[in-house]
Parts: C-alpha cells; sequence; structure tokens
C-alpha cells in the first residue's frame, strides 16, 4: 500500500515544501502542486523537490486552493491520498496511523483522522462537526473533486470546502469513517477562526450549509450561528447573519 501527501503550495510558498518532507520511505509518496501567479517564481523550486524520485513536482497557473487541491488529485498515483499544506509536519509515528486504520477497515473509503499543532496538542476539539482538509484522507478510487466555488484564493466563498467535499463523497455512495488518531502536526489556527472579523468567512459558512442541508435548515443554523456569538462571543449578531445568509444566496 502506497500513502501519497498531496501538499498544496502557491508562489513563495514553494520555499517551505522542503521542510514538509520525511525523510524516504518505500511506502510513501508526494505530488507538490505549486500554484503560480507570477511566472518569475517558478525558478524558484529547491532543488530537493526535483532531485527526490519520491517527489512529483506540478504546477498550476492561477490561484483558488480548491483548483490546487483538484490538480494534486489528478496527478495522483497512490493507492491512498492525504491532503497536505505547505505548512504540514509528518512522523513515521503519524503516517503508521493511517496505514494502520486502512488496514483495519478495507471497506472505509475516506477516513478523517485528526491534527496536531506543532507543541503536540489537539488542533481543535475531536470530535468535531467539521472536518479541517490536512486531517482528509481517501482511496485514490474516490473520484470526488473539490467545489472551485469554496476555499482560499475562490472569488467569494473563502472556506467550507471540506463540508461541501464530503457532502459530495456521502451523496456519491462512498463509505466514510472517523478514526480517533492524529495524522499530522500544522500550524495552529483554521481558517474558521478568522470567521467573526471575516465577512468571506461568514458569507462561505452560510453557503456551505445551504449546499448541506438545503435553504430552511441553513438559514435556522445561520440563525443560531450569529446567536451563539453574540452570547459567547459578545459580538453584534446582525452583520454574521446578514453576511451568512449572502453566503446561502450566493449558491
Amino acid at each position: 500500500m502506497i500513502l501519497e501527501i498531496l501538499i498544496c503550495t502557491i508562489n513563495e510558498g514553494i520555499a517551505k515544501v522542503p521542510d514538509v518532507l520525511m525523510p524516504p520511505r518505500d511506502d510513501v509518496r508526494y505530488v507538490v502542486s505549486m500554484q503560480w501567479t507570477r511566472e518569475e517564481v517558478k525558478g524558484c523550486v529547491p532543488s530537493v523537490l526535483r532531485d527526490r524520485e519520491d517527489v512529483k513536482l506540478v504546477f498550476l497557473e492561477g490561484k483558488g486552493l480548491s483548483r490546487n487541491r483538484n490538480n494534486a488529485m489528478a496527478n495522483a498515483s497512490g493507492d491512498i491520498l492525504l491532503i497536505a499544506d505547505d505548512d504540514n509536519r509528518y512522523t513515521d509515528e503519524l503516517i503508521e496511523n493511517i496505514f494502520e486504520a486502512y488496514e483495519a477497515h478495507p471497506n472505509a473509503d475516506v477516513i478523517h483522522f485528526q491534527a496536531l499543532d506543532m507543541e503536540g496538542n489537539p488542533l481543535h476539539p475531536y470530535p468535531a462537526d467539521f472536518v479541517s482538509s490536512v486531517e482528509l484522507s481517501f482511496r485514490r478510487k474516490v473520484t470526488v473533486r473539490f467545489d472551485e466555488r469554496f476555499g482560499l484564493g475562490s472569488e467569494k466563498l473563502c472556506a467550507g470546502e471540506e463540508q461541501v467535499w464530503m457532502k459530495d463523497a456521502k451523496d456519491a455512495g462512498y463509505t466514510i469513517i472517523y478514526v480517533a488518531k492524529p495524522v499530522v502536526m500544522t500550524s495552529a489556527g483554521t481558517t474558521g477562526d478568522k470567521f467573526v472579523g471575516n465577512p468571506k468567512v461568514q458569507m462561505s459558512k452560510g453557503a456551505a450549509f445551504k449546499y448541506e442541508y438545503g435553504v430552511g435548515e441553513s438559514v435556522w443554523r445561520s440563525v443560531k450561528e450569529a446567536g451563539w456569538y453574540m452570547w459567547h462571543k459578545k459580538v453584534n449578531p446582525i452583520p454574521i447573519l446578514l453576511n451568512m445568509l449572502k453566503g446561502i444566496i450566493e449558491i
């Protein structure tokens, strides 16, 4: 069984990718998908990414993280694929958690795991009602792709792509399970942490609610979400709710 780690980056982020790589293993490979918006940054690729036999380097002009994820998936050849960013770190112990999970659950098509911050603490409380992209793995036979309307770099909806992907995978009939083991260390904080101060994140959550639950329930969930921030974070819920409703209208 070959695990392929799909590392997505853009422009100067390529300089961080060598630190993501583990010492070579026979059962681990990498696809590095580099988006670029300026031709000259393609000359900044560290030589190790071209020299290592276990690394496949591909390029994609433009921006949009979901586009980049899809490009990495299209160039993958491993048995199990793991979504990754250019600030992730892996160890043999974490990687073994992936192999053990797929061996223990041969009928699973998608397995989502846990992530740690760089100090070894859980990235967020588990279990959770959402999935961070770096917690997500799946067999290469899974044909679902990320909805390019969502995710960093998208025109209007800068988050929510994982929730939408999971909905599409479920609707396609794939078997999805959660295994309560960590598989990655990553920088603390997620796009969702920027929810209060970022109208695009608020719009994205409203849009993802609608995608998953339909209009009626998405409106109700948006009201509850805005109310939660009012009671627990002492912020004005009206702008949050209005932005979430804009997201519901958007898709």
